[in-house]
């Protein structure tokens, strides 16, 4: 075993999934996004959620799509458009491909003659990124692809907001129905807008037949939380319904009852226990010194191992007990102010036990999602059942 490893219960992932489909039965297809290397979780995830009841999956390349397929024999959706030269790879791993503009259409019905794909179209409807713009190109589109050997099987967009109390999910909406009202959305199988946030936060958009989803897969239940009963929760409470009333936005559903399990967990050995000296200093380029004699330890992990190099207010677990970390990060080291409770044969936990995702992601400066792929990337992956 290396000095720091990722543990990954699949059996969590197997729970998440059935539980999740048995919350949310009302789409015809429920998508797994595991790009990113599932997360930082490694594709043997998409087995456990395959076993978990999962029959779509979603990935950003033909590489991952290949790994991918040596673990799942369902269907696969390519996030990105391929190249016209790797035409022949999709065809070998059986994937559904993106058409995100007219000029790619053109270029992709030349380069395909002969073969037959499942395709989903992608609008742009406030994202800014990949995706139809104008709702005449999109409807050319589906013209073009009804008189192909091709089978257009879904449309679909990205939200650029949770949409909990902001209007731009509710213009993207708005866009996208406007974007598609040239086309009969009810011909097409698969019409997917959402997320896992949206799919918590928010009640079911009535366009959707389908959903993709990607951290509540891996444990994490992200709808939002009720205001408690303080004056300023109150007063928050007020403001949003203002807003909602004002700019008609979609109601926010919080407290979801939905028992996810966090499959990740981030632990390293210590390396040395020691006492660092009144006004002595620890690390690089300190601040100041130490004003009184601290005892800590040294762990190997920092930004090379996916933590980051910030540290706002990090701690980690040793035996239960939370110990802050001191000094600043390097690439493959951290120092924890520690007590007598702490030794040298203990592990530290840094994400897991009573280290949340989001203690880890808030004291890193990282996003949820970001923090999971720059962890199980960057460490020695050890799964259990």
């Amino acid at each position: 075993m290396t000095d720091s490893f990722v543990t990954i219960d699949l059996s969590a992932i197997r729970r998440n999934t059935a539980a999740i489909l048995a919350r949310y039965p009302e789409y015809a297809a429920h998508i797994a996004v595991v790009k990113g290397d599932a997360y930082g979780h490694g594709m043997r995830a998409a087995r456990a959620m395959a076993q978990g009841g999962m029959r779509y999956f979603a990935v950003s390349s033909v590489e991952e799509a290949r790994e991918l397929r040596s673990y799942v024999d369902a269907d696969i959706l390519l996030l990105e458009p391929i190249a016209l030269d790797r035409l022949d790879e999709a065809a070998e791993l059986k994937l559904t491909l993106p058409i995100s503009d007219l000029s790619y259409l053109n270029g992709f019905l030349k380069a395909s003659e002969g073969m037959r794909f499942k395709l989903h179209l992608q609008v742009d409807a406030g994202f800014g990124r990949l995706g139809f713009k104008e709702a005449g190109e999109l409807a050319e589109a589906v013209n073009r692809l009804s008189v192909s050997d091709h089978i257009l099987e879904g449309v679909y967009q990205h939200f650029a907001t949770s949409g909990i109390f902001d209007r731009q999910y509710d213009d993207q909406i708005r866009r996208f129905t406007a974007l598609t009202s040239g086309i009969d959305l009810s011909a097409i199988p698969l019409v997917h807008l959402g997320s896992g946030v949206s799919l918590l936060a928010h009640p079911k958009i009535d366009s959707a037949t389908a959903v993709r989803m990607g951290l509540i897969l891996y444990g994490y239940n992200i709808a939002p939380s009720s205001y408690s009963s303080g004056v300023r929760d109150r007063l928050r409470s007020a403001r949003d319904s203002y807003y909602r009333r004002k700019y008609r936005l979609t109601p926010t559903i919080t407290d979801v009852p939905l028992d996810l399990t966090p499959a990740m967990r981030y632990q390293c050995r210590i390396l040395q226990i020691k006492t660092v000296r009144k006004g002595e200093t620890i690390g690089y380029n300190p601040s100041s010194p130490q004003r009184e004699d601290t005892r800590i330890a040294i762990l190997p992990v920092g930004y090379n191992n996916g933590i980051g190099h910030i540290n706002h207010g990090r701690t980690v677990e040793i035996s239960g007990g939370l110990y802050p970390v001191v000094g600043t990060i390097g690439m493959n080291m951290t120092a924890v102010q520690i007590d007598d409770a702490v030794s040298l044969d203990d592990t530290a936990t840094l994400l897991g036990g009573r280290i949340t995702l989001g203690m880890f992601s808030r004291a890193s400066g990282l996003g949820l999602a970001e923090a999971l792929v720059g962890i199980g990337k960057n460490n020695e992956r050890i799964y259990t059942e």
